[in-house]
């Protein structure tokens, strides 16, 4: 037997016929038995302690606590108020997000509460909507099997990102600066912390001081303390009295990352552990950032971890995400370096709502969606796994050694993480990689292509084992992202849609063979398929999957873990729009054929794709070929790619129409009446030609840095040119692990821009940057290279006031550091990642430039630093 097989009568229809009022938490408590859960209602026992060593333990028998999974707000703020502006129930709402939640394997829910919503300026607590749909949700988390880690006082406003609105709480009379030192702000946090976890949530019954399934408070949402230790000791020990003053044993729990020249006050005061962040990415960059992560998120560095008094607090990880960063490889290596600096439990930020997720307005420097990102999702239930598998304080040495570690894999180059075990197999992306021993699997996770699964779609399935030779199979519908979902947010940008659409799918698992059964069961779906040596066509739902031979009966509406077998939940299709999605380079090399490759989204797939081409070789049309997952591609014939410039468009035919891109309008390009004719553009450069790697003009927009108002683009005298102008009175400071750092770097991808022309790069000899200083001083920069495994290849260069092009050896580079870059969060993380090159120069592999200016005795106060940079290529 593989899972827990339960049937239970329906209790609906006894209820209704109850003549009295009931009790709202009576009703809940019997409408969650018709679904086969129980929620506890009488233990109010705390369950979980802090040992003398920093160890969070259960009180029934003394084990570790291990615990992950999400933040999330729908009660609360932005999405808050979207339910309601769209009509959405906000009920049916988290329901539906928290059955996402059980199939990615969240048993922690964590939310920093917006008491500015729920109190008034003294503190009281409102009963009101917010805080009813707040119960509400952590009820039906119960019953998914969810633990809570609660954090009672945000201090933030409730607009992001729109404006705040005028709220009652003291919060918002008050401010966060105000709360941390007003008097009568802190006695307003005192009354509020009182009252909040004393009160009874409605649906199960039970105060927040005394329901076990909150293991732990964090007093309050990133404060940012001025004052001293011994006074900012005093207020945080006077925040914890008033929750200790309710009666509450629970472990409580204070944030340490900020204000970390206090730290010493967080480790003095009553509190039982600390809470920490990591956004190893930065945060807000207003769209995706590119490249390869991993080198950031290589240790979790923690300044004071050597302090004997640290050492014995417990920690846990209140909020983390690779903001801005579209790729689904970093998380369990994330998972993993909070495991190796002793986290206990951790949760992402932020789950977006499904109602909400196609516009990714609520917090939009995150994404994470099982419906809209299934990719990252399913990361992240590979954390999950990594959280509760790997001891605390291990050791899977350093970058690239650790991207293998356990039962895990994380894989840059093929946006790929994976959990390989005896009983379970889970992957984000297509892989070649299989269990040893499949007959012993009980769960398949994936996306895409393994040994195990084939599938052409693009969303996640879900293949679970209910008893030998019986699975359930759930197939999401396909995940469409129509543009970037980390630009700038609005509800009139649609970013994301779901299609449901006919796709094959091939399963070689030996409990099933090649000859089962595929039934729908989950409700509405009456789609029906054959299976024919493995393989059938398959439609979004639930489906159970019989061997030949097998007679078990299987009720649909039995329980499985914390799921019903039948249970279905996805948004109603919403692709609207058809589009063209460009993947190839926009530079080849001239003499050698090119291969076109693009994704087609659209509610019908087109018959025929066709690509028109016109260049100095004269004109051909030629049909793309599908590769599966909407992905077509054509290959431009040698004699066709000569050194100059081909233009194209990429024709669907619909059979009674045609749509031509990239203007995206019916018809054909050359029809008479066709306007927008302005085509795609190839270009092909022999290869002895120069390739650029930055140009300050065209890529000023994509440059990833610490912001700083003394360094901006301004145009050049030449036409089409622009300058990266360094105009500083000193070299900048950043904070990071050594303190307070003179230092500055700008990093810029280009390695998708450089892919048609790659393999030229182990041919170019001079690595050549334009630029000059401009005030008589000498300038001292380091120029580096980036390849995709992390390697950084150094050229240090001086520049002077009259040279502006220099060129240097590409041979000549030496071993260089990997600036994290964008900076990090928390702040006192490292400006360069502790790892050191393991792979020889392959000027083909290489794809990011980083360029870092330090400080030296040698610049004048006087004169400051005045430089600019227009351009940086190889040849």
């Amino acid at each position: 037997m593989a899972g827990t097989l339960s049937v239970t009568p329906s209790l609906k229809t006894q209820i209704s016929q109850f003549m009295h009022p009931i009790p709202k938490f009576i009703l809940t408590i019997l409408l969650s038995l018709s679904f086969g859960l129980v929620v506890s209602q009488n233990s109010t026992t705390h369950s979980t302690y802090v040992d003398d060593k920093g160890v969070i333990r259960w009180t029934l028998d003394d084990s570790e606590v291990h615990g992950f999974g999400i933040n999330y707000s729908t009660p609360f703020a932005h999405a808050y108020r979207m339910a309601s502006r769209l009509g959405v129930s906000h009920r049916d709402a988290m329901r539906d997000d928290i059955y996402h939640f059980a199939r990615l394997d969240f048993n922690l829910y964590r939310v920093h509460v917006w008491d500015t919503e729920i109190s008034d300026t003294l503190g009281n607590l409102l009963q009101n909507d917010h805080l009813d749909l707040f119960d509400y949700a952590v009820f039906e988390m119960k019953k998914r099997g969810m633990k809570f880690v609660i954090t009672p006082i945000a201090y933030w406003g409730n607009g992001w990102p729109e404006p705040d609105s005028k709220t009652p709480g003291f919060s918002y009379k008050y401010g966060k600066a105000g709360c941390l030192t007003h008097p009568e702000a802190i006695k307003a946090q005192e009354n509020y912390l009182f009252q909040f976890l004393s009160h009874v949530n409605p649906y199960t019954g039970l105060s927040y001081k005394d329901d076990p399934d909150v293991i732990a408070f964090e007093v309050s949402n990133e404060p940012h303390h001025p004052g001293t230790v011994e006074e900012v000791t005093a207020f945080i020990n006077r925040l914890v009295a008033a929750m200790r003053n309710t009666g509450s044993q629970t472990p409580i729990f204070y944030n340490v990352t900020h204000s970390t020249h206090l730290y010493r006050a967080y480790l003095e005061a009553d509190v039982q552990g600390g809470t920490f962040q990591w956004y190893p990415t930065g945060l807000v960059a207003n769209r995706q950032i590119n490249g390869n992560f991993l080198p950031h998120v290589s240790e979790y560095y923690i300044p004071f971890a050597n302090d004997p008094d640290f050492k014995n607090m417990a920690k846990l990880v209140y909020e983390f995400d690779a903001a801005d960063a579209g790729g689904n490889y970093i998380y369990p290596a994330m998972a993993r370096s909070f495991r190796e600096a002793g986290m206990q439990v951790a949760t992402h930020f932020d789950y977006d709502a499904m109602f909400l997720a196609p516009y990714n307005t609520n917090y939009g420097t995150h994404y994470m969606s099982l419906p809209y990102a299934p990719q990252k999702a399913l990361s992240l239930k590979i954390s999950s796994a990594v959280f509760h598998e790997i001891p605390r304080f291990s050791d899977y040495g350093g970058f690239p050694t650790n991207n293998t570690f356990e039962n895990f894999r994380v894989d840059y180059e093929n946006n790929l993480a994976e959990l390989i075990s005896d009983s379970r197999f889970f992957y984000s992306n297509h892989t070649r990689s299989a269990p040893q021993n499949s007959s012993e699997l009980q769960e398949i996770a994936g996306y895409g292509n393994s040994p195990l699964v084939q599938y052409d779609g693009k969303g996640a399935y879900f293949l679970d084992k209910i008893d030998d030779g019986v699975w359930r199979l759930e197939v999401m519908p396909d995940a469409h992202w129509l543009g970037d979902p980390y630009a700038r947010v609005s509800p009139d940008r649609q970013v994301a849609a779901v299609h449901y659409t006919n796709r094959h799918m091939r399963i070689d698992l030996p409990d099933l063979g090649s000859d089962f059964s595929n039934r729908a069961i989950n409700k509405g779906n009456a789609y029906q398929t054959s299976v024919q040596d493995g393989a059938f066509d398959i439609m979004p739902g639930i489906y159970i999957l019989q061997a030949a031979g097998s007679r078990k009966q299987i009720n649909p509406e039995m329980t499985y873990k914390n799921i019903r077998l039948n249970e279905f939940v996805a948004p109603e299709a919403n692709l609207n729009v058809t589009l063209v999605k460009k993947m190839s380079s926009d530079e080849f090399i001239a003499g050698k054929p090119a291969t076109i490759r693009f994704e087609v989204i659209c509610p019908q797939r087109p018959a025929r794709v066709m690509v028109s081409m016109f260049g100095e070789s004269g004109s051909r049309q030629l049909e793309a070929q599908y590769k599966g997952a909407d992905i077509y591609e054509v290959v431009v014939p040698e004699y066709a790619t000569g050194h100059g410039m081909l233009n194209y468009f990429i024709i669907l035919d619909f059979g009674d129409y045609q749509k031509t891109f990239p203007a995206g309008d019916r018809g054909m390009p050359f029809d008479w009446d066709f306007y927008n004719r302005k085509p795609y553009t190839i270009q092909f450069f022999p290869a002895s030609e120069p390739i650029s790697l930055w140009c300050a003009h065209n890529d000023r927009d994509e440059i990833m840095m610490p912001w700083n108002r003394q360094i901006n683009t301004r145009p050049a005298f030449e036409k089409g040119k622009a300058n990266l102008f360094y105009d500083l009175d000193q070299v900048p400071y950043s904070q990071d692990s050594s303190g307070r750092t003179h230092i500055h770097t700008f990093k810029y991808f280009f390695g998708s821009q450089v892919k048609g022309r790659a393999e030229e790069l182990n041919h170019k000899e001079y690595l050549v940057v334009r630029g000059r200083s401009l005030n008589g001083e000498n300038v001292k920069l380091d120029i580096s290279l980036t390849d995709k495994s992390g390697n950084v290849f150094s050229y240090p260069l001086t520049l002077n006031g009259e040279d502006e092009i220099y060129k240097i050896p590409i041979s000549s580079h030496s071993d260089g550091q990997f600036a994290m870059i964008p900076r990090p969060y928390p702040e006192f993380k490292p400006w360069y990642a502790g790892i050191v090159n393991h792979d020889t120069f392959s000027g083909e592999d290489l794809e990011t430039l980083q360029v870092t200016l330090k400080d030296d005795e040698s610049y004048d106060e006087d004169k400051g630093v005045r430089f600019y940079l227009k351009e940086i290529w190889v040849e």
